[in-house]
């Protein structure tokens, strides 16, 4: 299994490679709301009819303090069917349970756990493993557990991947998980096997079109997938039917910057367009249809996004940190 934690609260290596920073703000700053990207590369069989994008600035709002300042790295975030929230503490090897209230309810020791998503049975799914050691060493994989036991029980529902990221479930029950080490999409059946051909397939094309995949989330029968190394901040369109088709969704930043602007975590609202969490510090939406993306906050650096299932112009964010943050549309 991978390594423990570190035990002090300097700057740690990122579970994606790279350093994390300790000038760490409580609240994230309004950003001006002026766009990042106006153009992109067509993306092969993209669905949906977003309107362009246009950004006013979200009002931030602190949701979860932080303990410990970077120990307490919110990873990724997730909701159960009650509503309650799970923050993957990747440095802390646990996953916890919030109620809405803001109190802490339960924790479930995972090893570096990456993305947290309820299941079709019911069931929270947490990949493990999410560090660049275990995907060298193809110790990552997927456990799940009942989130309404007093004190869950994880079993591994699957084994033998790599760096455990990001995660999506399609409507035909298969989960698809982002191994970032490998640049991939692991495709898991619903009873828990790999479908190895498809994985092989969506690796090869993502290898042409940057590094890095990181975040997942669905949309039909198209898997978006944020590459986290890409100078482009690139977005990718994989359709899970033929993989080999994949194209661009949006670059973020379509002449690389100086310092890139790290998409990590993406989720899709209920206005089809795609909602980014970068490690640079923007929470960024872009329109899939018209390739476009403006910045609707920033400030420290983010490694996660999820709807608030009881209002959909509200934005949960995961940040490095450690705080998890609430982000409202106007």
């Amino acid at each position: 299994m991978p390594q423990p934690r570190p035990e002090v609260a300097a700057p740690q290596a990122d579970p994606r490679g790279r350093r994390a920073g300790l000038g760490v703000t409580l609240l994230l700053a309004v950003a001006t709301g002026g766009p990042v990207a106006t153009t992109g590369p067509a993306a092969a069989d993209v669905p949906g009819t977003a309107t362009p994008v246009s950004c006013s600035p979200a009002e931030p709002a602190m949701g979860l303090p932080t303990r410990t300042p970077v120990v307490d790295w919110s990873e990724n975030l997730g909701f159960d069917a009650a509503g309650d929230i799970w923050v993957a503490r990747t440095f802390r090897n646990t996953v916890e349970r919030y109620d809405r209230d803001g109190h802490l309810v339960v924790s479930v020791p995972v090893s570096s756990p990456g993305a947290v998503r309820l299941g079709p049975d019911g069931l929270m799914y947490v990949t493990y493993g999410n560090s660049p050691f275990a995907g060298l060493a193809g110790q990552g994989g997927v456990l799940r557990f009942d989130p309404d036991a007093a004190v869950p029980q994880p079993e591994v529902f699957a084994s033998g991947l790599g760096q455990a990221n990001g995660a999506a479930f399609d409507a035909a029950g298969n989960l698809f998980v982002a191994d970032t080490t490998a640049n991939t999409v692991e495709r898991i059946r619903p009873d828990g096997t790999l479908d190895t051909e498809w994985t092989e397939r969506a690796r090869n094309t993502l290898a042409a079109k940057g590094s890095g995949a990181d975040g997942i989330a669905a949309a039909g029968n198209i898997l978006y997938v944020t590459l986290l190394e890409s100078p482009t901040a690139r977005i990718v369109a994989l359709p899970v039917d033929d993989p080999a088709r994949a194209g661009v969704a949006v670059d973020l930043a379509p002449a690389p910057l100086t310092a890139p602007l790290l998409p990590d975590d993406l989720a899709i609202a209920a206005d089809g367009l795609l909602y980014i969490a970068t490690g640079s510090g923007q929470f960024v939406r872009a329109d899939p249809v018209t390739h476009t993306s403006c910045t609707l906050l920033s400030g420290q650096p983010l490694t996660s996004v999820a709807v608030d299932p009881s209002d959909d112009h509200t934005f949960i964010l995961g940040t490095e940190g450690g705080d998890v943050l609430k982000a409202h549309l106007r």
